[in-house]
Parts: C-alpha cells; sequence; structure tokens
C-alpha cells in the first residue's frame, strides 16, 4: 500500500508538471524585462524591541541600559513603548536607467499629492487639496511639495512612509465610506496625515563603569532620584542620564545607497600623501555614499542628566515657526528635518602621534581609515521645563526658531 502511494504521488506530480511545462514558452530579452523588476519591493512593518543593556568596553566601560522601543499608544502619552511602531510601509526600489521612469522614485513628502488628490477625486471644495496635489502648500507661504526624485542607475532606494494614513481613523475604507474625503477639511486632514505613525523611544540610563563591571549585572542609577546625594549604582560606576523617555511622530524617511562602485576619491577628496601636489587616486571619501533623510516630530522628550544635576521635560522639536521648509527648501509639513551622509574614509585621518614625512607631508603609515558621519538639521526646539537637581522648581521656558547645524565626524581607532 506504501508503494503504490509512492507512485500514485509521482504520477500526480508528472502529470502536473507535464501540464506545466505545455504552457511554457520562450521569452525575449524586452518581454523578461517587461515582467522582472519593475514593480520594486513592499513591506509593511510592525516592530517592538527592548535591549536591557549594551556595553562598549575599552578598559573601562561606557553602559546603556534599559533600550526600548515601540508605539506611544497614540501619540496619548499613555504608553511606556507597550504598543507597537506599526502602520510603517517600506518601499525598496534599485533605480534604472530611466526607460520608462524606472529611476523616478518617490522621495520625502511626495506622496502627500496623491494623498490630496483623493479628496480632489471625492469632490472635495477646500481648495488647499487642489495646492497640494498640484505641488504647491499655501498654508506656508506656497512652499512646494516634494515631487519624485531621479536616482542614479543601480542605486538602491528605501522609502519609508505610512501604510494607511487613516489607521488611527478606523481605517482608509471606512474613512471613505464615512464620507469623509468628500467632508473634512485640509486641516483636520493634514493633521490625521501627520499623525500616522507614532513611536515612543526610552533608556533608563547611560552611564560608566570601572574595569572590573560585571557586564549585565545593570548596575547604573535608573530611578532619577539624587534627593539622598549617595550613589544608589553600584560601586564604581556613575550614571550620566537617566529616564530618557522621547515619543513622537515620523514623518517619510529615505534611504539612498549609491551605486558608485568601491573606489575612493572621485569627488576630489583624495589626500596628497606624497606631497606632489595632486590628489592620490584612491585615497579619500567613498565614492559610494548612503543618505539618509528623516523628518520627525517629537512631542515630549525628558530626562535628567544626572553628572549635572539637569531636569529636562516637556521639551519638543518640530518645525511650526518661523522658515517652515525642510533642508530641500520644501514644506516640511510642521516636522523637523535631519539628512545623514555615511561613508567610509581611506588614508584621510592623521594617526595620533604620526611621523612627518618628506615635503612636509605625512608618511602613508601614518594614516589610519574611519567612517564619516555628517548630519544636518533643521527644525524649532522648545524646553517646557528647566531645572536643577531634585527641586523640581522650573526657572522658566525656552523656544529656539529656525534651528539650522551642519555636524561632520570621521570616526577611526588611534
Amino acid at each position: 500500500m506504501k508503494h503504490l502511494k509512492k507512485v500514485a504521488l509521482a504520477t500526480a506530480i508528472s502529470a502536473v508538471s507535464a501540464g506545466a511545462f505545455a504552457e511554457l514558452q520562450v521569452l525575449d530579452e524586452s518581454s523578461l524585462q517587461a515582467v522582472t523588476g519593475q514593480a520594486g519591493l513592499t513591506i509593511d512593518v510592525e516592530s517592538q524591541w527592548e535591549i536591557g543593556e549594551f556595553a562598549y568596553k575599552d578598559a573601562g566601560y561606557l553602559l546603556i541600559q534599559g533600550i526600548r522601543m515601540g508605539g506611544n499608544s497614540f501619540g496619548n502619552g499613555t504608553g511606556t513603548a507597550g504598543s507597537y511602531l506599526d502602520n510603517l510601509r517600506l518601499e525598496i526600489d534599485i533605480a534604472g536607467d530611466g526607460t520608462d521612469d524606472d529611476n523616478l522614485l518617490h522621495y520625502g513628502f511626495s506622496q502627500m499629492r496623491g494623498n490630496a488628490q483623493r479628496y480632489v477625486d471625492a469632490g472635495n471644495t477646500d481648495v488647499l487639496f487642489a495646492d497640494i496635489a498640484g505641488g504647491v502648500d499655501n498654508t506656508r507661504d506656497g512652499l512646494l511639495v516634494d515631487d519624485r526624485r531621479t536616482y542614479g542607475d543601480g542605486d538602491l532606494v528605501i522609502h519609508f512612509d505610512f501604510t494607511d494614513g487613516w489607521a488611527n481613523e478606523g481605517g482608509f475604507e471606512q474613512y471613505e465610506a464615512d464620507g469623509r474625503f468628500l467632508s473634512e477639511t485640509y486641516e483636520d486632514a493634514e493633521l490625521i496625515l501627520e499623525h500616522a505613525v507614532d513611536f515612543r523611544f526610552e533608556i533608563d540610563a547611560i552611564g560608566l563603569a570601572a574595569s572590573d563591571y560585571v557586564i549585565g549585572s545593570s548596575g547604573l542609577d535608573i530611578d532619577s532620584n539624587h534627593s539622598t546625594g549617595l550613589n544608589e549604582g553600584a560601586a564604581g560606576t556613575t550614571t550620566l542620564i537617566s529616564q530618557l523617555g522621547i515619543q513622537g511622530y515620523l514623518g517619510p524617511e529615505d534611504l539612498h545607497i549609491e551605486n558608485n562602485g568601491n573606489g575612493f576619491g572621485a569627488d576630489g577628496s583624495g589626500i596628497d600623501h606624497d606631497g606632489n601636489g595632486a590628489p592620490d587616486i584612491g585615497t579619500g571619501n567613498a565614492d559610494s555614499k548612503i543618505y539618509w533623510s528623516s523628518y520627525f516630530m517629537i512631542t515630549d522628550l525628558d530626562m535628567y542628566i544626572d553628572i549635572a544635576g539637569v531636569q529636562i521635560s516637556d521639551m519638543q522639536i518640530h518645525n511650526k515657526r518661523g522658515d517652515r521648509s525642510g533642508l530641500d527648501g520644501t514644506s516640511s509639513f510642521d516636522f523637523a528635518h535631519s539628512i545623514r551622509e555615511i561613508y567610509a574614509v581611506k588614508d584621510a585621518v592623521i594617526k595620533l602621534n604620526s611621523a612627518a614625512g618628506t615635503n612636509g607631508s605625512n608618511n602613508f603609515d601614518d594614516f589610519v581609515d574611519g567612517i564619516a558621519i555628517n548630519t544636518r538639521f533643521k527644525g524649532d526646539i522648545d524646553i517646557g521645563h528647566l531645572s536643577f537637581g531634585d527641586t523640581g522648581e522650573s526657572i522658566g521656558q525656552i523656544f529656539m526658531t529656525d534651528v539650522e547645524s551642519d555636524t561632520r565626524w570621521v570616526i577611526s581607532a588611534h
């Protein structure tokens, strides 16, 4: 009987295979191009994670304890990373050579144009929807709205945005069934879309520990209570920051990895090691770089800076005042904007205590490799409460408008 079952199974597979091959046709190159690699990849994400302790050892230790990431109960402040970071969609594409616009991909708030068009198509008469759909934000002095961006052939592009902008209102289908695309004002609709992806990030404590620290023992003082004046952490530890909590909303994010090969210095960044007046080929900045653009809004940031005895509460980061454009000059939709460049650096960082070479240059062996992390930021920063020690008495509120910064790091071992 067992043998008969095997024969029957083999016969069935053969029959199916024969039928399948009977339908196969040889496709020419143009046909293959039409059916492969054109749609990209879409991934919907729900995430919640926690790390009990992160320890970096040099001789002593740098410790980060109680790291958590998740949602914030849709922004009502009741969550402590207890819900998921969700309603987040990743669109993954590898750009082509421009045929059929296969290198023209979403960037920043470009999808806001299509979102606004939904309201226009539903017959909504609020002219601001038509303006946004046409690429102009007339709620912010006529700033342009991001459009799709052209990328290089072979570049990897990951665009982060919400899965369903109306998830907090019951979802797209319910929203449409209730007739809200027709009746909603632009002001209300924008607020709903801005709050589509909420998050909360927490760290219990960041601190230092002596070389005999036992990894995983969670020895830092994490309760932000120093009224006794005594060290409540383990012996040989010092807490720098404790009870860090950040919550808010995520706007669109874009991760772009260039396809410019693995060489160095094509951008003119090569280093003149031999002193001949010309940059050496194969040194300097990597030709292929990583770019990460992120829009975010922090509605509440609290922390205790233990080492200085400073309490910061009710801190917010946004872009609701003054110049309301992002770093690209387009509308930020009230989100702060940050852009990071990350790339390798070869034979460009002078080694500590390096010896001078001929012609005033440094010897090749006196340079080390590193990683460059360049960060630009634009937004407004508000601090609602600032106090010293455990008094809880605030010295007042602080408001900073149109903050712009450009910070460049090169990290290497010495």
